[in-house]
């Protein structure tokens, strides 16, 4: 039989190694990554007949090549060179998660060691570049935001690297998590103050069951917890989503700033293009600017500064949700199931077990937060600390899987019994 949880775990530690040149220098690290885990599926199906394993792969696949034809034969909105792009881009998060999920490697403590070691190394020189400025950053990973994302990348990985098999973190494992996170507060970006928030909530307040015996207490602590997220993002979100860069939001001048732009037309296109949306590279994304799509022109957004053509594109493929038009009604409601039906996978882990598992089912609560907060002003879900985050879910998601299916067994063995 060929072995290939040993394959994956190589993989992932490529792509942790190459984490802070893939921003700028090595940036096509995370599709040859990508690649490899294509291939590991492909030859654990064809030499160990595991086809049925990667049934979410397959569906993926056809949904996605659905797309594919209904963009190049229905709404044409962009050239197939375009649509074969944004095909793989749009595939490249859900390779990585659905791989580890299926295969479930174990990771042996070698495998752990070297982790840690990796993101220390990783934070460490983030954590230099901090202080030694903006330009410092910007020269390692091109802008700060990304020095805050591969910090949080590599402090979770430390800490699922760090849980014992009774399901404990040492302490001072926890302390050196929590020293990096705080100085990736340098990044400057209301984004991550808010997941450092949630960091420090789940870490330090949250308790199993804490929802079923919800108190006066805890509403408090949900309601600080709110206004403290609100308060420290506001100046971030009256400017992406009210005013732009003018004082007041006013749509007679929505051409005067970019990114509300992609918000309002992604709305247009969702009720308009019913209710599978302009199709893929048709919409605030990379493909979409680097073959640049009709649908600019045919909402008339192409004067925007920022999503211009002519390489004045900047805001084009600047935030993930506006992508979501070209998949219509249909494809939102398909991405909203996706992070439903994987939750119920860390959910299980907290009902099963909540002393054992605690820690594994807060690391997937936070990567679904990550994801779902970044996705609001940036693309970081189909760009290389996606690719890191979404192994690491893959890991999270696989123990809730085991479970699920022992349980599922004794079930079985129960009712035979009877």
């Amino acid at each position: 039989m060929l072995r290939i949880d040993r394959a994956c775990i190589y993989i992932i530690m490529l792509g942790m190694t190459m984490l802070i040149p893939s921003i700028q220098y090595t940036t096509n690290i995370d599709e040859l990554c990508v690649m490899l885990f294509g291939a590991v599926a492909v030859l654990d199906c064809l030499f160990n007949n595991n086809w049925k394993r990667y049934r979410l792969l397959w569906i993926v696949l056809l949904i996605l090549a659905f797309y594919a034809v209904y963009s190049l034969t229905v709404v044409h909105f962009n050239v197939p060179r375009a649509i074969a792009l944004d095909f793989i881009i749009e595939l490249k998060p859900f390779v990585p998660f659905i791989v580890i999920f299926a295969i479930s490697p174990d990771l042996t403590e070698s495998d752990k060691k070297i982790f840690k070691a990796i993101c220390l190394f990783n934070c460490v020189i983030l954590s230099i570049a901090f202080f030694m400025g903006h330009k410092a950053v910007e020269l390692l990973v091109f802008h700060l935001t990304y020095g805050g994302t591969i910090i949080f990348a590599s402090t979770m990985y430390y800490i699922y690297c760090s849980i014992d098999s009774n399901g404990r973190i040492p302490r001072h494992d926890l302390i050196t998590a929590l020293v990096f996170l705080t100085i990736g507060l340098l990044c400057l970006k209301a984004k991550y103050y808010g997941i450092y928030i949630l960091y420090l909530y789940f870490f330090y307040l949250y308790k199993p069951g804490i929802l079923r015996n919800f108190s006066l207490k805890h509403a408090i602590m949900l309601t600080v917890l709110v206004a403290t997220l609100l308060a420290v993002s506001w100046h971030k979100i009256q400017y992406y989503f009210i005013s732009g860069n003018s004082d007041t939001f006013d749509p007679k001048v929505i051409q005067s700033f970019a990114r509300p732009v992609l918000y309002v037309t992604g709305l247009q296109i969702m009720g308009e293009f019913i209710p599978f949306g302009t199709g893929l590279a048709s919409f605030a994304t990379a493909a979409s600017s680097q073959y640049y799509a009709d649908t600019y022109y045919y909402y008339g957004i192409d004067k925007v500064h920022g999503l211009a053509p002519n390489k004045d594109f900047d805001f084009i493929c600047d935030a993930f949700y506006p992508s979501l038009a070209q998949f219509g009604i249909i494809g939102l409601i398909l991405f909203i199931y996706f992070w439903r039906y994987t939750y119920t996978y860390i959910r299980v882990l907290i009902r099963k077990d909540p002393d054992r598992y605690r820690y594994p089912f807060i690391i997937g609560s936070l990567i679904i937060s990550f994801i779902l907060i970044e996705n609001t002003s940036a693309t970081t879900f189909t760009h290389c600390v996606g690719f890191i985050v979404m192994t690491l879910f893959g890991f999270v998601c696989a123990k809730g899987k085991q479970i699920k299916e022992k349980d599922s067994e004794t079930s079985v063995q129960i009712i035979q019994k009877i």
